[in-house]
């Protein structure tokens, strides 16, 4: 089985889309023995990369971008065009390519919809390109059951399937000796992540624990000067005690989630939420909202409290810091969780749904 896969999301910043594609591809290559027969074409669509020399696979001649608009008015050109004879093609980003044989387009999430932070093309652009690869009998691939019944809902579509990312199971890192009460954030500073509910929170407890921080990791999104604004409007004695920590590597991300006492994740809506799974399996314990997908991946393994609620958020930030043995229980409980979750469960979810589409 020959499968043309979308890699256009391993270029650049790595956003949650490009972690699962990264996983995905890894565990196709690595878990699934060779007697499966599956062999892997790689295409991407960008412009930059290929001027850079950075494309996966085949290189695509269009813009990611017009894409979806072009195959829409078009249905031209076909992916074999590109990457030869296949028996599937997987559209990883919310937009797959014309082809002769099954398509399958990943779904991550319809934050998209409610991102004020989107030009209104853009949104729309989203929006039809899941709308026509539904309408012309594209298998849908979402990567939790809260996303599948929203796709259903939206675009009435009857093949949705789910097959959840993993999490890169790690050993707890050795923890920095002068480690300080810390609670982290992870993930770009979009609008739905809920970073404002987080500063407000961190006002009010900060006073309480006069050695407590708060870091704020990964790259800048639609919400950064709305963030930047709010954490300068604080008391400067709390002002100081917040890092607002960019884009860094894997290893200084995961090192900083390690050393963390709580990874607190206050998005108001999430399609899976990466970090919440990772922080668990690194052996922290997680605080995090019901917003989206996060009760379906979290469980019992982390405190949730309602989505923008910052009362209910310092409540339970409260209580975590002030309750070691409540850490133990949500560290242990993660553990658990996190292990539930792995890539070749994926890789092989993956080859069954692209098997039985043949």
């Amino acid at each position: 089985m020959r499968v043309a896969i979308d890699a256009t999301p391993l270029i650049g910043l790595r956003t949650g889309i490009g972690v699962f594609v990264d996983g995905m591809l890894r565990s196709l290559r690595d878990d699934i023995p060779a007697q499966a027969g599956l062999e892997i074409a790689e295409y991407t669509m960008s412009l930059k990369a290929r001027v850079r020399g950075r494309t996966r696979g085949c290189w695509i001649p269009l813009p990611a971008a017009a894409s979806s608009t072009i195959w829409r008015r078009f249905n031209f050109p076909k992916i074999e065009k590109f990457v030869g004879t296949i028996d599937v093609v997987h559209g990883t980003n919310f937009v797959v390519p014309p082809s002769s044989s099954p398509r399958v387009i990943s779904v991550h999430d319809l934050s998209f919809l409610n991102n004020s932070g989107r030009s209104r093309s853009s949104i729309q652009r989203f929006d039809r390109s899941v709308r026509d690869a539904v309408n012309s009998g594209a298998t849908v691939h979402t990567i939790s059951e809260y996303v599948a019944q929203e796709i259903r809902d939206r675009y009435s579509a009857e093949d949705v399937r789910v097959v959840y990312p993993g999490v890169q199971q790690r050993e707890r890192s050795a923890q920095s000796i002068s480690r300080k009460p810390t609670l982290v954030a992870v993930g770009a500073t979009e609008r739905r992540k809920g970073l404002l509910d987080l500063v407000s929170a961190f006002e009010v407890i900060a006073p309480l624990n006069e050695a407590l921080e708060l870091q704020i990791i990964g790259p800048q999104g639609g919400g950064e000067s709305e963030l930047s604004h709010a954490i300068k409007m604080l008391p400067s004695a709390i002002q100081s005690r917040v890092h607002r920590i960019g884009f860094v590597e894997r290893q200084q991300r995961d090192q900083l989630i390690s050393d963390a006492t709580i990874l607190v994740h206050p998005s108001h809506y999430e399609g899976f939420g990466f970090p919440v799974l990772e922080a668990m399996s690194m052996a922290t314990p997680v605080v995090t909202t019901t917003g989206g997908a996060i009760p379906e991946i979290a469980g019992d393994a982390a405190l949730k409290v309602p989505p923008g609620d910052v009362g209910s958020l310092v409540d339970a930030l409260t209580e975590l810091l002030a309750n070691e043995e409540l850490r133990r229980t949500f560290v242990a409980a993660g553990l658990d969780r996190a292990s539930e979750f792995t890539w070749k469960d994926t890789a092989n979810g993956m080859l069954n749904l692209y098997g039985s589409l043949l």
